[in-house]
């Protein structure tokens, strides 16, 4: 009796230490998996290093006088600078309003934004706080990036769609600031 108990006793701390040992190894290898999705994001969004010559060159960059004449020009040159494949500017009813000239297919993506801006507005809260933009991914993993700003009295939206998207909210402002001034400029030589 006294030896079967002893006999148990052991292969309880055998399959517990067992256990344990699997654990420890399942945990590692999970930690390992989970560190190499963080690695493989970083590689596609790009590390704080790639992102800062962008936020450097978006920020820096003057806005010629035939650019803010001419919004395909500024666009163009913003989609360079930024790297993007895409940059759209629309309005809330699905518009498009300009674009880079490489962009494709501005229509359809100007008219998914308006109804995906709608849905959004709906999540208002009590205190009035509305989100100002929203990331998309879709199943090609393009990223499509869109900021709501207002200029001219007109709710518009700028888009940007890449494959590695490494804008930051604060690149998007400095584009929209561009963008703002150049569409001041064309309503006052329109006056």
């Amino acid at each position: 009796m006294m030896l079967a108990l002893g006999i148990s006793l052991a292969a309880i701390l055998v399959l517990l230490r067992a256990g344990y040992l699997w654990g420890v190894r399942a945990g590692m290898a999970e930690r390992e998996r989970l560190a190499g999705k963080v690695r493989a994001l970083e590689a596609r969004v790009g590390g704080p290093a790639e992102r800062e010559p962008i936020s450097r060159d978006l920020a820096k960059f003057s806005v010629s006088q035939g650019e803010k004449r001419d919004l395909t020009r500024l666009l163009d040159r913003i989609a360079s600078v930024g790297r993007l494949d895409t940059v759209l500017l629309s309005n809330e009813e699905g518009l498009p309003l300009a674009s880079n000239s490489e962009a494709g297919n501005t229509e359809r993506l100007a008219a998914s934004l308006a109804r995906v801006a709608l849905a959004i507005d709906q999540t208002v809260d009590r205190d009035g706080a509305a989100p100002r933009a929203f990331l998309l991914c879709d199943c090609a993993d393009d990223l499509t990036f869109c900021r709501t700003f207002h200029a001219g009295g007109q709710r518009l939206f700028f888009t940007a769609l890449s494959k590695d998207l490494l804008l930051t909210a604060e690149d998007v402002d400095s584009a929209i600031s561009k963008i703002e001034a150049a569409l001041t400029i064309n309503a006052v030589s329109c006056a």
